[in-house]
């Protein structure tokens, strides 16, 4: 007999990408703010917003994309923050050169994977971001990141800083922190804290904060994602 998969994985996180690992399970039509590569070993159906099935082996999701994952194992789950300026990492690159045929869902309109797969990865930063960085992640726990502060530790002015900051890290300065927020949340849970600590260790309000940015950015709940320290 066919068990169906529940969903359940392990999701880790970057500065601008993510990827989860696991079983996806049945769902309901939704839509999440990050861009979606979807990996899979067979076939894997998705429903658009439409109603219309396609099967591939890799799927690029629209952000904003309304779609269904139909159940299946051993999947891979590639989330990309849509507004940064720099193209796919060489891992990410290579998996999707190799996945075979590519089936994009969206309105028709492709305006994000043709142009993010033909940019070049991110390079390294200047210095002057790197110290920068520091300051910010120093600030996470606070609940409040300010961009005079990264900007002072830096050593430019305000209007100077934010415009360096986006061409060096890709994207505006608030959705770099929210993914270093994430990050450090998922780092805390990997470690073992529980939810709560992990919430405010990242700088959320509380674990019901920390639940609702996760399916806002991906789609997925955090009652279905496990960790192991």
């Amino acid at each position: 007999m066919t068990v169906t998969p529940d969903w359940k994985g392990r999701l880790q996180v970057a500065d601008y990408i993510a990827r989860w690992s696991g079983s996806v399970g049945d769902a309901v039509p939704h839509r999440h703010f990050a861009a979606q590569a979807v990996i899979a070993n067979e076939p894997i159906i998705v429903t658009d917003g439409a109603g219309r099935q396609s099967a591939s082996r890799c799927l690029l999701i629209e952000p904003d994309a309304v779609h269904c994952l139909h159940p299946a194992h051993d999947v891979e789950l590639w989330y990309i923050e849509p507004t940064v300026r720099f193209g796919p990492p060489n891992d990410l690159e290579t998996r999707l050169r190799h996945a075979g045929p590519v089936h994009v869902v969206g309105d028709g309109s492709g305006r994000f994977w043709p142009t993010w797969l033909a940019r070049e990865p991110r390079g390294a930063l200047d210095r002057r971001i790197v110290a920068a960085a520091k300051t910010i992640d120093r600030a996470l726990a606070t609940g409040s990141v300010r961009l005079a502060d990264a900007a002072q530790e830096s050593g430019l002015s305000l209007g100077r800083f934010r415009h360096l900051f986006t061409a060096e890290v890709g994207m505006p300065f608030q959705r770099y922190v929210l993914w270093r927020r994430l990050l450090v949340a998922f780092e805390a849970l990997h470690a073992g804290r529980n939810v709560t600590e992990a919430a405010h260790a990242a700088g959320f309000s509380d674990s019901a904060h920390l639940a609702r940015t996760i399916k806002a950015m991906f789609g997925i709940r955090a009652s279905d994602l496990y960790f192991t320290a």
